[in-house]
């Protein structure tokens, strides 16, 4: 068996990646109800509402405080802004941060002592289990795997290589627009099929963005966005 990848994180990090992974994928209406449930009581259940004049329904989460009738809806719009307020305005006990933590990144975490013997969260991020196959999914679908713009690390790594060829790509940080037609591609335009195989390479794998290198970010961000190296 593999040794199990682990990684060290504050608690104040901890919250922020609970926070981002709200921000990036906010229609988790289930999970929602049961971290804002926990963070301020009461009873939250995942619903719709339809918003008036045009009727169009929104998801997101009912919730009703506790010892009260009346009950309020909040859309998935609105999960991000939440939660944010809820850990500003009172900050959980470490203990339930770490609940917090488990519930979200359904991963095995627990308070212990990092570097400096300064007290954090320890996650065992089951990153021993991915391999990268080469199927190509993250760069043939694109928005589904990543954000699709380019770090000024990668912007001014590219100018002094002077790749210019990669820059023409790029509108902004705006990754990756076709030169030719201004519109956003569909596919990376630097992935190539190996021949007589079911596998793709990276044709500028050695610069390519920090977006790529960094995918995927978590195990439950490669299960959510289809990758396959867990399979």
């Amino acid at each position: 068996m593999s040794k199990k990848d682990k990684k060290f994180i504050s608690f104040s990090l901890a919250i922020k990646e609970i926070l981002d992974d709200f921000s990036s994928d906010p229609k988790q209406y289930d999970l929602f109800a049961k971290v804002y449930s926990f963070l301020v009581g009461g009873k939250a259940v995942p619903g719709e509402e339809e918003c008036p004049p045009m009727g169009i329904k929104y998801g997101g989460v009912w919730h009703q405080p506790e010892n009260l009738k009346e009950k309020r809806f909040y859309n998935w719009h609105e999960f991000d802004d939440l939660l944010t307020q809820v850990f500003s305005s009172k900050l959980p006990s470490a203990q339930d941060i770490v609940k917090l933590y488990r519930m979200v990144m359904g991963l095995n975490a627990y308070i212990g002592s990092g570097p400096e013997k300064k007290a954090g969260i320890w996650v065992e991020t089951e990153m021993e289990k991915y391999q990268c196959i080469q199927c190509g999914y993250c760069c043939l679908n694109l928005y589904d795997a990543f954000c699709t713009s380019a770090y000024e690390e990668d912007m001014v790594r590219w100018e002094e290589e002077g790749r210019w060829d990669i820059l023409d790509y790029i509108v902004g940080t705006d990754l990756w627009i076709s030169p030719r037609t201004g519109e956003e591609v569909t596919r990376c335009p630097w992935l190539r099929k190996l021949q007589n195989k079911d596998k793709y390479i990276c044709r500028i794998h050695d610069t390519k963005p920090k977006h790529c290198r960094d995918y995927p970010k978590s195990k439950k961000h490669a299960l959510r966005t289809g990758c396959k190296g867990f399979s």
